[in-house]
């Protein structure tokens, strides 16, 4: 889990150049210690960083990424790191390789606002020399230096959650043994009165765990109807690079179907939470409606498979149609916060991509 344009730590101060720094393109293969150096302490895997690089920049089955650099002029020193992936997407129809801003750090000593803009700046005017447009994500407190940097906020990447155990639930919500008991009861009030069954009773549906991407999920999304707007192209080999050769914990994909075998109805890429163990996050998910049709039969199926593989709740951060959302919701899904979607190089006259898109964490630099 990378920190994509994690910038809270700065603050809005005037953006007039800062002559103690300069930026430089940054080389794949030489500067690729010289930036896990950077990362180290401040961003994602930190166990896993070598494969986190391997894979995002030197193993992108799209167009070569891009990679910026900041240099301290006084000490000589690579002090800042900002890349540029690229993504498979479809907009307006047609599919195109996008950029996908990623993985900015600076280093604490050096970390003020007008550095960090000319940073980002600099890998900005580069990129679309060669992508149609880029976007990225950030926390809300991060949104000062990507705005100031020329980028735009059409859409917001929603967060849901549903509980599945609310003793466990609870105690991140309530202090101490409040939360323990007042989960208990609710837990022990809806057991009684069937209604914990009743969400996670069976569809007649088939529902069963992959350690591997399937072909019938490719299939799936290819038969679907995927609308305009702006979202992920799921192909085999994109969703391989995305969810199996980079790191997470527990990682596997739910598949729904009506029989063994059968055509896929929905699919669910899940994961164990990092921070919290005990949430499942879905990290992408595609109904054979499309973009605009979720199957509510299918989300209870993934209620009922997180419930019996021991988990408090089930998390997944989504932006869609409202016909889509709706049906999260009515399965018990309810908002928790959101995170800026920024976009740049955008011509207007293309349309509005934050009223057509459809966002998950697909689109993250994982």
């Amino acid at each position: 889990m990378a920190a994509a344009l994690d910038t809270s730590f700065m603050e809005a101060t005037e953006t007039t150049p800062d002559d103690r720094y300069e930026t430089i393109e940054g080389h794949l293969e030489r500067d690729r210690e010289t930036v896990l150096g950077l990362w180290r302490g401040n961003i994602g895997w930190q166990d896993q960083l070598d494969r986190m690089y391997d894979v995002f920049y030197l193993n992108c089955p799209y167009e070569k990424p891009l990679l910026q650099l900041l240099r301290h002029r006084a000490s000589n020193e690579i002090v800042g790191t900002v890349g540029m992936g690229a993504r498979a997407v479809l907009w307006r129809g047609s599919e195109q390789v996008v950029g996908c801003a990623s993985h900015f750090v600076v280093r604490r000593e050096h970390r003020s606002l007008k550095p960090a803009v000319a940073l980002l700046r600099s890998l900005l005017e580069t990129s679309l020399q060669r992508f149609p447009f880029v976007y990225g994500m950030s926390n809300e407190r991060g949104g000062a230096v990507c705005k100031r940097a020329g980028l735009a906020v059409p859409t917001q990447l929603q967060r849901h959650v549903k509980p599945l155990r609310y003793r466990g639930y609870a105690t991140r919500l309530l202090p101490g043994p409040l939360g323990r008991l007042g989960g208990s009861l609710l837990d022990s009030a809806l057991a009684a009165g069937r209604q914990l069954g009743k969400p996670l009773r069976r569809t007649g549906l088939h529902a069963h765990w992959s350690d591997t991407i399937d072909p019938r999920m490719q299939q799936m999304w290819e038969r679907s109807e995927r609308g305009d707007g702006f979202s992920t192209v799921r192909t085999t080999s994109m969703l391989r690079w995305r969810f199996l050769d980079l790191p997470a914990i527990d990682r596997r994909f739910l598949l729904v179907a009506p029989a063994p075998g059968a055509p896929l109805l929905a699919w669910f890429v899940c994961e164990t939470n990092v921070r919290a163990p005990r949430f499942m996050t879905v990290t992408d998910a595609w109904f054979a409606g499309g973009a605009h049709n979720a199957d509510r039969r299918a989300i209870r199926e993934l209620g009922r498979m997180g419930y019996a593989a021991g988990y408090d709740a089930i998390e997944m951060r989504l932006t869609a149609a409202p016909a889509a959302l709706g049906a999260w919701r009515a399965e018990g899904f309810v908002t928790r916060g959101q995170q800026p979607f920024f976009v740049h190089g955008l011509d207007p006259r293309e349309g509005d991509i934050g009223t057509t898109a459809h966002i998950t964490d697909i689109e993250q630099d994982g």
